[in-house]
């Protein structure tokens, strides 16, 4: 009864003096905040659209010489080169558009052959049918001068790139075929978090249909944005240097057009830390500390206690002894937080199951069967869990590892995980042998996190059945 009449007491000392303080500051503050903020949005505006055409112009200049006599020549074939001489040429060309200038990759399309070429020689037809190629009639059709698209970089690994369009015509006006470089979303991207993170901001590059290009995550989102945003964008006066939406006491949103690559700048403040960071209110909350104080000794001994208990129990509810890897009530957790998103485009999965289990333990005993968990696990940890994955332990000895970053090449990662495993070493076990799948998500194709599982335990199994075919290993139910 004590000990409930002394925290009451506390208690409301330290709400009665939060709320008197605060209010004070917070109603003085109000004002300046909205007054402020709207400066500082156009003030995050420019210097963000200022970056983006700092990046851009330059690319969009250098795709525009492109377009030159001597590469007009060789589209129209008045040079009588046959076409493998023709190929070369433009092969040389862009490799030294590459060189002189330092972009990722350089392309022509050729609208007599449809042939698309990029540099070191890379040629390939263009299939308007072909989700690859399904930006070329669009763009041949529309008249624009040039324009930004954001695709994989087939020539490089796939690498998303944004490329700069940039249409190619003779002297007559007639189309010829399409141009430029590309630059990598990476590279822009880190630009943008770098500013985000100075002013504390979220930055979005839209298109003028909404079409979310390069978002804060690193992701492109393929897809239609949230429709307050898209009927936003329908509405914006382009004769305006911006438009200002506030959100809330302190939050804004701000949108401006760059022309330069014609996409939004959108910036989100949430807000909360302007005020918090105030001078005021900062000495108001230096008085509720003292109070504060004061409360957390009569409870500091009865939290401490009570958060070790707590965070024993968690985790030991989420963590699998044997390997210390995260267990399966984490892995469903893991699993409804992913259903809960728009898409799995970026998501990659790996469904690994350790081989001869059943063989070690019956031959050597379940001590045995348990080194080769762990080593199993152990090895997990470092080829997956150092580069971001989340490793899961499902089953006896059943593993699944989800990133929410694409992987370049599966197949090699796959093969670079088979090769660690060479160096694990026991008295009585001869080898660690673990069947893996990988999957992972793809733009424009809709998958859920339990179809990507799917393909990848066929996958793992595949692996698994071209281990077990090996006369050398026994099969004991797996």
């Amino acid at each position: 009864m004590r000990r409930n009449l002394i925290l009451l007491v506390t208690s409301s000392i330290l709400i009665i003096s939060f709320g008197l303080t605060t209010t004070v500051s917070l109603q003085s503050l109000d004002q300046l905040i909205k007054e402020n903020n709207r400066e500082n949005s156009v003030i995050y505006a420019n210097e963000v659209s200022n970056a983006v055409v700092g990046v851009f112009s330059e690319a969009v200049a250098v795709s525009k010489t492109m377009n030159n006599m001597f590469m007009q020549d060789i589209l129209k074939n008045t040079s009588n080169l046959t076409e493998e001489q023709a190929n070369e040429v433009i092969s040389k060309y862009l490799t030294e558009i590459i060189y002189t200038f330092g972009y990722s990759t350089a392309f022509l399309a050729n609208d007599r052959t449809m042939t698309y070429h990029a540099e070191k020689g890379f040629t390939k037809q263009i299939d308007p049918s072909n989700p690859d190629d399904d930006w070329y009639v669009p763009f041949k059709e529309s008249g624009k001068i040039y324009e930004l698209n954001v695709d994989n970089d087939q020539a490089n690994n796939n690498r998303i790139t944004i490329y700069i369009n940039t249409r190619m015509k003779d002297s007559n006006g007639d189309f010829l075929g399409v141009c430029g470089v590309g630059l990598p979303v990476k590279q822009v991207m880190n630009m943008l978090q770098t500013m985000e993170a100075q002013s504390d901001i979220s930055i979005k590059l839209v298109a003028p249909d909404g079409i979310v290009k390069v978002a804060r995550s690193g992701q492109i989102v393929m897809k239609r944005t949230e429709d307050e945003l898209k009927n936003t964008l329908k509405e914006y006066d382009y004769d305006q240097l911006y438009l200002y939406v506030p959100k809330g006491e302190d939050s804004y949103t701000i949108i401006k057009y760059i022309p330069e690559c014609q996409w939004f700048v959108v910036i989100d403040y949430e807000g909360g830390k302007t005020s918090v960071s105030s001078t005021m209110l900062f000495k108001n909350l230096l008085i509720c500390l003292a109070v504060m104080l004061a409360v957390l000794i009569v409870i500091n001994f009865v939290l401490n206690n009570l958060a070790r208990h707590t965070e024993k129990f968690v985790e030991e509810a989420l963590i699998d002894q044997l390997t210390g890897l995260k267990n399966r009530r984490s892995y469903e957790a893991e699993l409804e937080k992913i259903r809960e998103r728009d898409n799995v485009s970026q998501i990659t999965v790996a469904s690994m199951d350790v081989n001869g289990l059943k063989l070690t333990n019956d031959t050597f005993g379940h001590t045995a069967g348990d080194d080769l968990l762990r080593g199993a696990a152990r090895y997990m940890k470092e080829f997956f869990m150092n580069s971001g994955w989340r490793v899961f332990r499902t089953g006896g000895d059943e593993f699944v590892a989800i990133t929410d970053r694409p992987v370049e090449d599966t197949e090699q990662a796959v093969r670079d995980f088979e090769a660690s495993l060479k160096s694990f070493k026991h008295p009585l076990i001869k080898e660690l042998s673990v069947s893996i799948g990988m999957a992972q998500g793809r733009k424009n194709t809709v998958l859920t996190i339990e179809e990507l599982l799917k393909i990848a335990d066929k996958r793992m199994y595949t692996s698994k059945e071209i281990f077990y075919s090996d006369v050398t290993h026994e099969r004991r139910k797996r």
